[in-house]
């Protein structure tokens, strides 16, 4: 059944309307519109309301607002009644806003308002500058000759106005403040063309012309009105067919939208900006739903992969920029997503539309609404390949440091040519690729090379070749000479592998190398070799890996020079042994058969002495005691020689000493020269324990402790003896105060026969120290003096612990 409100006295005047023309304007109204009783029941509701409800008409007439509003929505009548705004969530998910006018007789009129502007059914045209759309919200107007319609009129939220032979004849006062005025006596009579913007009369006219003929227009359009300063609006204007007075009429419904057009022109801005800093950024960026599929790209994914915005929109997994191989990585990587929201530094491969390759590092976003729920994926992708490349590049710097290092550390253990040419080798596989290897050696002066190492492939079967014995004259037409010559390396790269070749160092006769590298190898200013890298493949070397050969054959070439003098050392050392063994020898033989003879001279001079003393005179007998005198020195001479050569002859084991045992036999044995020189001896003990022969220490601290008694001229002469243990050996001194030593004559003191005093003043031979020095350095241990003239001397020697 048909409801409207309860009959009420009509009213009458020159200006009444008829209820029908109100009650058409407010069920066609482009706003949600209710009408509720005391008791909160509906009693009319217009079809734009039913929409935003998503209820049926038959659900709401008669029924209180608690009925088919749900109490989850917190919206009450007695809220709306106290004219507070409510919301609540409409059909489609928008807000719905609610507003109550209290109205005659205890009637409310709700207004109903959704955020957002137009719903997802809605139409939009445009034309000129003007916008268009299908009614939304917008309140009905009152009727003058029916109270009830008249109050809802007068209290709108919503500019209404009747528009009858294209004047203002009915407005409201809201549709008044809109533009400023304050009557409506200011704006009716009017033509309604005065308050447009210039810019939007053409278009209004054009809908009027077609509202007239019975045509279809939009009956929602945003427009630009004039205010009475002049100034312009932004509206919502709807517009409906009417008849006033019986005469054909439009109903104009306006809603001032200037604030939501700032907000849009502003969110427009924004959106622009941030469309150009997204633009702007140096990565690429992907935004997709939560299935994949493409939303969105940036300007730097065009660049970056060939795929234009248009292209990439839409776009689904598999993504024709993600290789297959990679797919199942990344489809991975984006599960990870759902469990963390970001995820950071994904390196993948991109394929770009043309087919090249793009190595990208991935970092993906999840974005989550307000409520916690994921709604999209924010893909960064940053090109990498020159961080690849660099990345790249230093492992195998790191890797040719390492083999540097490692070949360097190797070469120090050995001194053995052939196989420092071997540990070269297997450091160098590790890093070239070599079929074939060689070093060879050159001889300047005999202008010869001597090959040291070869390495070559024989029937598929990687050989090293026996080339001790091979020496070849250093031919000017090989690359080798070439090298020598010029004393820098060669690259050579055949495009073809010659049939046959003059010279080749290595055990393959049958095929050439097609890629040879030749470095020198140099030792201060000389040239003292080549090495030679080779491969069977075309192209297989590079400058690069010439330098890296030049640097490795820099380090072989100390090496082989090292190994070269520590084998000259030993062969000078095996040479100076043998001398000194034949100078030993020579000695001992020499000593031994002088003193036969000395004997027998000495032994006729005491003959004579003896029995014919009274027949000589005072100058022969002086003479006779010359040669017995320097018959006895040079026995002494001899002996000293005799035990020199004992020293180097003998071969005793050393045996753990203890020190203050050999040092108290010693003092034994010169017991009778220390009483007589009245001399104090100082032992600092203990004195420890040494490997040494038990003979040759005692015949140091025998000669050392004979010079110290020997060369004590002082009133209270002093010996002093102490050692003690350090980390080279066990360090024994022997501390005098008497004459003391000039400092340059330190070393000659140790050298044989080098006397500093005549003889008639020191007795000695000068060659004790001579035989300490021997003895001690046999033991692995040296000598040396400290000393002061005039304050005594102090000699000190080390015999090793081991």
């Amino acid at each position: 059944m048909k409801r409207s409100l309860p009959a009420r006295k009509k009213a009458t005047g020159k200006n009444a309307v008829p209820a029908a023309l109100f009650e058409h304007v407010f069920k066609s109204m482009g706003g949600g519109l209710l009408i509720l009783n005391g008791k909160g029941e509906c009693l009319l509701a217009n079809d734009v309301a039913l929409v935003l409800l998503g209820k049926k008409r038959s659900n709401l007439i008669n029924q209180p607002l608690s009925k088919f509003i749900p109490s989850t929505q917190n919206v009450s009548f007695q809220s709306i009644k106290r004219g507070r705004v409510q919301t609540l969530n409409g059909s489609h998910g928008q807000t719905v806003f609610l507003h109550a006018t209290r109205l005659a007789g205890g009637y409310y009129l709700v207004s109903l308002a959704h955020q957002g502007g137009p719903s997802t059914s809605s139409k939009l045209w445009s034309f000129g500058k003007s916008t268009m759309a299908l009614p939304e919200f917008f309140p009905l107007p009152g009727v003058e000759d029916e109270p009830n319609y008249r109050t809802l009129f007068q209290h709108s939220p919503y500019g209404t106005a009747v528009v009858q032979d294209e004047r203002l004849v009915v407005a409201n006062p809201m549709f008044c403040k809109l533009l400023g005025y304050r009557a409506s006596d200011e704006v009716l009579g009017k033509e309604i063309r005065r308050f447009l913007d210039e810019g939007s009369r053409m278009f209004f006219t054009v809908l009027e012309q077609r509202a007239f003929r019975g045509e279809t227009i939009p009956s929602r359009f945003e427009t630009r009105m004039l205010r009475e300063n002049g100034t312009s609006i932004d509206v919502e204007m709807t517009i409906s067919m009417t008849a006033h007075h019986d005469v054909p009429a439009l109903i104009l419904s306006v809603n001032d939208i200037t604030d939501r057009k700032e907000l849009e022109r502003r969110l427009t801005d924004s959106e622009g900006l941030l469309r150009n800093v997204v633009n702007s950024m140096v990565d690429a960026l992907v935004i997709t739903d939560l299935q994949g599929k493409v939303l969105d790209v940036n300007d730097e994914f065009e660049r970056f992969t060939g795929y234009s915005r248009r292209e990439a929109f839409g776009t689904e997994i598999p993504y024709p920029w993600v290789p297959e191989e990679d797919l199942r990585s990344y489809i991975g990587w984006l599960d990870k997503l759902r469990e963390n929201n970001l995820l950071r530094d994904f390196d993948i491969t991109w394929l770009r539309k043309n087919g090249d390759r793009i190595a990208v590092s991935l970092n993906t976003t999840l974005l989550r609404n307000s409520a916690g729920d994921p709604v999209l994926m924010v893909n960064i992708a940053r090109d990498i390949t020159e961080r690849q490349i660099s990345r790249t590049e230093l492992s195998r710097q790191l890797q040719r440091l390492q083999v540097l290092y490692d070949l360097s550390r190797a070469l120090t253990e050995t001194f053995d040519t052939e196989e420092i040419a071997r540990i070269t080798y297997k450091q160098i596989e590790k890093v070239i690729p070599v079929d074939a290897f060689f070093i060879d050696l050159y001889d300047e002066r005999k202008n010869i090379i001597h090959p040291i190492f070869i390495v070559d492939v024989v029937n598929g079967e990687r050989r090293e070749f026996d080339v001790r014995s091979s020496v070849m004259e250093l031919d000017d037409t090989m690359a080798t000479a070439s090298v020598i010559r010029g004393r820098k390396p060669l690259l050579e790269l055949r495009p073809e592998i010659p049939s046959q070749i003059r010279y080749t160092p290595f055990g393959n006769e049958t095929q050439a190398t097609a890629s040879l590298m030749y470095v020198p190898m140099f030792s201060k200013d000389r040239t003292i070799g080549v090495l030679s890298a080779q491969s069977y493949t075309v192209d297989q070397y590079s400058q690069d890996h010439l330098t890296l050969l030049q640097s490795i054959a820099n380090v072989v070439g100390i090496a082989i020079e090292k190994a070269n003098l520590y084998q000259e050392t030993i062969l000078k050392s095996q040479e100076i042994e043998a001398r000194n063994k034949e100078l030993d020898d020579f000695t001992y033989v020499v000593s031994h058969d002088l003193k036969e003879p000395l004997i027998s001279v000495e032994g006729y001079a005491k003959m004579l002495r003896h029995e014919y003393l009274q027949l000589l005179d005072e100058s022969g007998r002086e003479y006779l005691q010359s040669v017995v005198d320097s018959c006895a020195h040079m026995k002494r001479l001899i002996d000293e020689l005799l035990q020199l050569s004992r020293v180097t002859k003998l071969a005793e084991k050393k045996v753990p000493l203890q020190l203050s045992t050999v040092l108290r036999d010693v003092l034994e044995e010169l017991r009778f020269s220390i009483r007589e020189r009245r001399i104090s001896v100082v032992v600092h003990h203990p004195l420890p324990e040494v490997p040494a022969v038990d003979t040759h220490i005692k015949i140091v601290f025998r000669n050392l402790l004979s010079n110290a008694i020997k060369f004590s001229r002082t009133a209270n002469p002093t010996i002093e003896v102490g050692a003690e243990v350090q980390a080279e050996g066990t360090r024994v001194f022997i501390r005098d105060n008497g004459i003391g030593i000039e400092p340059e004559y330190f070393d000659k003191i140790f050298m044989i026969f080098q006397r500093l005093h005549k003889r008639d003043e020191f007795e000695g031979s000068g060659a004790g120290l001579t035989i300490v020095k021997k003895i001690v350095e046999a033991h692995g241990g040296r000598i040396w003096v400290d000393s002061k003239p005039g304050e005594g001397s102090t000699f000190y020697f080390i015999i090793p612990n081991a």
